[in-house]
């Protein structure tokens, strides 16, 4: 009778079955990635709301022994995992509930930690001589961009390096990471970390105290965004404790690859329209689609004539801003933070300047 039926349209039983199961998994497929796009939404909304900033609220001693990082080893459990591209991912991860607090400053960053690996050829990795051959253990560190207390979990943006013709080997805690699944475990050391940021506009660094004066510039590169992310969360949405300070102006120039490579975009775009002391630059390197060159600031690695823009003034206001009253922090791949870095300190004259 099935048979009979399907024939009175011209479509054999197997072709039926064939358009149902591709009809099937195409409204799957939807669904999937509808979900995985909710999932983002959420977290980006819960990103951009003020976070709860617990280690700037333990004062006394006694509450040492509530805080889960301790010096020593610790372990965390895979939670969950949120693609953001094709090679960046959220890992969220959760510690034990009998710790109140998880421990970590804002600016600080903990290491993961894990079993070394050989690379493909004996003696080196990615083709260039590997410094880690004879470690039985490697560490790689990392700084959460969002913990929370109530539910004890720490999301990390981490990028995945992965094999290619290029780097033939990967990257090492990549490896490790890629393989994890929901409810695996992974090992941690922490806190470190020469800066952190104490609150009231002041930071800490090597032991001395540093006064947010009127100007704070951000330079990131990729991933090297997240120990900025809960600072500027900070310092936009906490409620300044005496209402006579100035406000602090905050330019974060952000370096990528490319345009779909900009990190928490939405959040960043969000604060630069609701925050008039709030700024974002974008720069890449270079722009995959043309139509969207308007939304960065420049193409092309960040020079010194976007450091004199946007460093020696605050742009949005059109305000200048004294060499003393401005303090640049840079954090991301080494060959650009020591180019920078030099550029403004003999070109711009600088003089606090600080790398994470």
């Amino acid at each position: 009778m099935s048979y009979k039926v399907n024939n009175m349209f011209g479509i054999s039983a197997s072709n039926f079955l064939i358009s149902a199961l591709v009809v099937a998994t195409s409204i799957i497929l939807v669904v999937w990635g509808k979900s995985k796009w909710n999932k983002k939404k959420e977290l980006f909304m819960l990103y951009s709301k003020k976070h709860e900033y617990e280690e700037i609220d333990i004062k006394s001693k006694s509450d040492e022994n509530k805080k889960f990082l301790n010096g020593k080893s610790q372990t965390l459990k895979l939670n969950d995992i949120i693609t953001l591209t094709d090679t960046v991912k959220i890992y969220i991860f959760s510690y034990p509930s009998e710790y109140d607090n998880f421990g970590l400053g804002i600016c600080k960053h903990i290491k993961f930690n894990g079993l070394n690996i050989k690379g493909k050829i004996q003696g080196k990795w990615n083709n260039n001589d590997d410094r880690e051959k004879d470690l039985l253990e490697i560490y790689r560190s990392y700084t959460p961009v969002y913990i929370n207390k109530k539910k004890k979990q720490v999301h990390f943006i981490i990028r995945i390096y992965k094999e290619d013709e290029h780097f033939i080997d990967g990257g090492k805690m990549s490896s490790h990471l890629d393989k994890l699944k929901t409810n695996n475990t992974i090992n941690i050391l922490g806190p470190y970390g020469l800066i952190e940021y104490k609150g009231n506009n002041e930071l800490s660094h090597l032991s001395k105290s540093i006064k947010i004066k009127k100007h704070i510039v951000m330079i990131a590169g990729g991933t090297g965004m997240t120990p900025f992310f809960r600072l500027i969360n900070h310092l936009l949405l906490t409620k300044k404790t005496n209402v006579e300070d100035e406000p602090v102006y905050i330019t974060f120039i952000y370096a990528n690859r490319n345009e779909q490579e900009i990190l928490l975009k939405p959040i960043f775009d969000e604060y630069d329209a609701n925050f008039e002391n709030f700024q974002k630059v974008y720069s890449i390197d270079k722009c995959l689609d043309s139509t969207l060159k308007d939304t960065v600031d420049n193409i092309g690695y960040v020079n010194i004539d976007l450091l004199k823009k946007y460093v020696l003034k605050y742009e949005k206001l059109n305000m200048p801003i004294k060499n003393s009253d401005t303090l640049v922090l840079l954090c991301g791949p080494p060959p650009m933070i020591s180019s920078l870095s030099r550029l403004l300190k003999e070109e711009l004259k600088m003089e606090n300047v600080i790398t994470l």
